[in-house]
């Protein structure tokens, strides 16, 4: 019987999700990182998104902050 992986923290797929889009913005393509990551495009595609909409709410509530 197959034993599924562990779940990742929230944590670890915020900085796995940087460390994508790092990569993708300096010209990596997704197929690329997913080889270097040994992960399924989708999954990296999904970490670089979870990391992406993490900066939008920071970036929003800290205006909230300032402007509130």
């Amino acid at each position: 019987m197959a034993r599924s992986k562990k779940p990742m923290s929230r944590r670890t797929e915020l900085r796995f999700g940087r460390e994508i889009q790092e990569q993708y913005d300096r010209g990596a393509s997704w197929a690329r990182i997913a080889d270097d990551y040994d992960m399924s495009p989708s999954k990296v595609k999904r970490l670089a998104k979870t990391y992406r909409d993490d900066c939008d709410r920071r970036a929003h509530q800290n205006q909230m902050t300032l402007f509130g």
